[in-house]
């Protein structure tokens, strides 16, 4: 059974309140995400890197603390083709120049909502965007599908760098482990095609 919602129907969206200062950041407390660091998380992951916000100052802010498995965007710019998107693994705060949705997960996955906004991009009047939303069950096994490719593709450079790196130990399998790396590239091109395809197929029938 599927059933059709808005988004927040689903969803609870909020802006980000707090305008980050440098005065404001600390070694201990939240990461702050703003929209310069949403897009460094989308190069390298790595949320230890983002600057945190000092614990006094984000009491003051009622909306700025969001929940781990909160979908965070950059806001929609009609002129804007650069959008990025990340899921939190753990409490975090949001600036004011992102958007935070935190999903009913009665309803709906987070996961499953993350790569159906990875997926839908048109990210104007958020709240009125239409989602077809099956059964939780349902939902499990198409996220965890979709998660083990998202894995795959995430550790891409990590496995390029390495078999790329092969020829300096083997000098005598130079043009063997050369034409690997050329494989290696197109299988994961298949992998990016074989994700976007699902995609299509998930969320568009």
């Amino acid at each position: 059974m599927v059933k059709r919602y808005r988004l927040d129907e689903v969803a609870k969206i909020e802006k980000g309140k707090i305008v980050p200062m440098k005065k404001n950041f600390t070694n201990v407390g939240l990461p702050l995400i703003t929209a310069k660091y949403l897009k460094q998380l989308m190069l390298n992951g790595d949320i230890e890197q983002i600057p945190k916000i000092n614990i006094t100052f984000k009491k003051d802010f009622k909306y700025a603390p969001v929940p781990a498995k909160t979908i965070i965007l950059t806001k929609a710019k009609l002129r804007e083709t650069n959008k990025y998107i990340y899921q939190c693994e753990n409490e975090v705060c949001v600036a004011n120049d992102v958007v935070a949705i935190i999903p009913n997960e009665t309803i709906i996955l987070s996961d499953y909502l993350f790569h159906f906004l990875k997926w839908y991009k048109e990210w104007h009047h958020l709240h009125h965007i239409p989602i077809d939303v099956p059964m939780i069950d349902i939902q499990l096994k198409m996220v965890r599908l979709l998660n083990t490719i998202q894995l795959l593709l995430k550790n891409k450079e990590s496995l390029m760098t390495a078999v790329e790196g092969l020829p300096q130990h083997f000098d005598n399998f130079s043009m063997q482990i050369e034409n690997h790396s050329k494989n290696l590239h197109h299988g994961f091109d298949q992998v990016q095609y074989l994700y976007n395809v699902m995609l299509h197929k998930i969320f568009q029938g």
